[in-house]
């Protein structure tokens, strides 16, 4: 056993940050549909990948959402999102990228090596990659669980802690550069309390990220 500090977390506000890496960069959208969320962020105006889109160079997507593919170019004029699994290589654009993204998308895999080694393939020593996932040690989840619920995606298989999280990526040829948190709003005044109180302790919020590049020689 290990004790592993959890005092490099920075509590960031999650679109605002991605935007900032991606600005002016060559960018990877991993997951970009949001499915089966699509429609709901299109409408509250937080999907991510058009807020990436105002900001990156370019932006390719990569999704496994047929659907939401076609919905969001017919209706939406979107047309830089491909099909594809991320934990094929070959469903990868060969191309040079700046950034690659990866949000919200990992709890969902059944296999994160096998994602993480195709991501490997399209990186170069300067990539960055940025990975979002739910926090296990999430302060709302633990007051849901004293209700005897959770409150989750269907789809999700997992939460990851800072330390699982980091020891996935070297298990994988990357090396993390900066922890983050960040929380996916909520409203009434429980949930505003609770944000605020994380602001001070951001080590429990409902997710976390880091920033990572591959390992020298990986």
């Amino acid at each position: 056993m290990i004790k592993y500090q959890l005092d490099n977390i920075v509590f960031i506000d999650r679109v605002s940050y991605i935007q900032s890496i991606c600005r002016n960069k060559n960018v990877l959208h991993l997951g970009a549909t949001a499915a089966p969320e699509t429609i709901n962020a299109i409408k509250n105006g937080r999907l991510l990948h058009l807020k990436i889109n105002e900001v990156s160079r370019s932006l390719i997507g990569l999704d496994l959402s047929t659907e939401m593919i076609e919905w969001l170019s017919l209706n939406h004029q979107i047309n830089n999102i491909h099909y594809g699994n991320i934990e094929n290589p070959e469903d990868y654009p060969q191309e040079n990228f700046d950034v690659v993204v990866a949000g919200e998308i990992f709890e969902h895999l059944s296999n994160q090596g096998k994602a993480l080694n195709a991501i490997k393939d399209v990186m170069q020593s300067n990539t960055k990659l940025i990975i979002t996932v739910p926090n296990a040690y999430s302060l709302k989840g633990f007051i849901r669980a004293l209700s005897k619920h959770e409150l989750i995606h269907p789809d999700h298989t997992l939460h990851h802690s800072p330390h699982t999280l980091k020891s996935l990526l070297e298990r994988h040829g990357f090396m993390v550069e900066s922890n983050f948190s960040y929380v996916n709003g909520g409203q009434g005044f429980a949930a505003n309390i609770a944000n605020f109180l994380l602001k001070s302790f951001p080590q429990l919020a409902e997710g976390i990220g880091v920033i990572c590049k591959l390992k020298l020689n990986s």
